[in-house]
């Protein structure tokens, strides 16, 4: 069945990546103005290769330290923010999309199968 499938199980765990990543993102820009705040960010990580082979990631989220773009403390970039929040909510439409077809696929042979 598709909900056990690696497949479904990838789309799953992408589309939860990328709304955090949008959400990430929303907060960086939602402190904007806040002194001292620092941006923050996801990294992902080879933590081990499964049984079938394959890598398997793990996402954190990292605070940016380094650096500082106004007096205040305050190193959150808009543009950079901006541009990063689009190609989250990219990726999570294309997944979602994906998804919906699949499923769409799947409505198509149970409705044909039962005629």
């Amino acid at each position: 069945m598709f909900f056990q499938s690696g497949a479904f199980k990838a789309l799953e765990n992408g589309t939860a990546v990328t709304w955090q990543q949008q959400q990430l993102h929303l907060q960086n820009l939602a402190n904007l103005e806040t002194p001292g705040y620092k941006a923050k960010s996801m990294v992902f990580e080879e933590v081990l290769e499964d049984a079938q082979g394959g890598k398997v990631y793990q996402a954190r989220t990292v605070t940016e330290e380094n650096t500082s773009i106004r007096p205040d403390g305050n190193n959150v970039d808009a543009d950079k923010e901006g541009v990063e929040l689009y190609k989250a909510y990219a990726q999570y439409s294309m997944l979602l999309d994906k998804m919906k077809s699949e499923f769409t696929n799947y409505n198509a042979v149970i409705n044909n199968g039962m005629k």
